[in-house]
């Protein structure tokens, strides 16, 4: 095994351990960065074997094939993140209104009423 390698092996260990760390909760995600983590290593200490997935796919070369796994993986992960950004925007917008108008309602002089002639 050569240094390269065992950075790689290392990195995708330390993002699994993470992964772990942060889906605590859930037990789907978890499997499946372990799953990952065992194919990266995999292809890593047998570089061939991403060309033979490729070739067996009908694609020319294994790092076409994994970028062409990664560009829509990366979309996709954007595109929850942002998902997600735009629910908090709207829970916090909706946070924000139904206190001001608690504040508003509470701060709101009372009603004055109606005196009758002669009244003070």
């Amino acid at each position: 095994m050569t240094s390269i390698q065992g950075l790689l092996i290392a990195s995708a260990l330390f993002a699994a351990i993470l992964s772990g760390v942060v889906f605590r909760s859930r037990l789907t995600y978890r499997l499946v960065a372990m799953v990952l983590f065992l194919a990266a290593a995999c292809f890593v200490l047998v570089p061939d074997a991403t060309t033979e997935v490729a070739r067996r796919l009908g694609v020319g070369r294994g790092t076409d094939l994994l970028l062409y796994i990664a560009l829509p993986a990366g979309v996709h992960a954007f595109l929850l993140l942002y998902l997600r950004t735009r629910r908090l925007e709207v829970k916090l917008t909706e946070q924000i209104r139904a206190a001001a108008l608690k504040d508003a309602i509470f701060l709101m002089p009372a009603p004055r009423t109606a005196t009758a002639p002669g009244e003070q």
